[in-house]
């Protein structure tokens, strides 16, 4: 049986984003962009996030989506994924007898971790997954310090 080790700050995170990604989806019902309603946009592609040895890897469904059209920046310790799928231009909402996959823009916020190093952080797309690579950064190799204890008796 594997021991899996427990961290408290990460699991807060998670709940925290969690709750957010609710929060987003009520706000956009509530403002008519619904996704039942793929016209007007307003949609959360499923994310997973990996941890590894090395770091952590962000994957996105993003079938559809043209790399053009995605905006990946770093503001403090938040990650923010940013995008559009586009209508097909080539088709009449008309054309459509059902229409499920959603369209617009969408957003995405992550807490990173202060062991995420953005400088570090690269992406790529294929076959419709992003994946965005969160290495952490390097632990500086540092000397230890002795510290004298000085005696304070008279």
């Amino acid at each position: 049986m594997a021991i899996r080790r427990t961290d408290p700050t990460r699991a807060i995170a998670e709940l925290q984003d969690r709750v957010n990604r609710l929060f987003e989806e009520i706000r956009g019902r509530s403002s008519g962009t619904d996704l039942d309603e793929g016209r007007s946009g307003g949609w959360n592609p499923p994310v997973d996030l990996v941890e590894h040895d090395r770091g952590y890897v962000l994957r996105a469904d993003l079938p559809g989506v043209d790399p053009a059209e995605l905006r990946i920046e770093v503001e403090g310790d938040v990650l923010m994924l940013r995008g559009e799928r586009r209508p097909e231009a080539r088709l009449s909402s008309e054309a459509y007898l059902r229409e499920e996959r959603p369209r617009g823009r969408f957003e995405v916020k992550l807490s990173l971790p202060p062991s995420v190093d953005p400088a570090g952080i690269r992406a790529s797309q294929r076959a419709g997954v992003l994946e965005v690579d969160l290495p952490s950064r390097r632990a500086a190799e540092v000397d230890p310090i002795r510290v004298e204890v000085e005696s304070t008796e008279a």
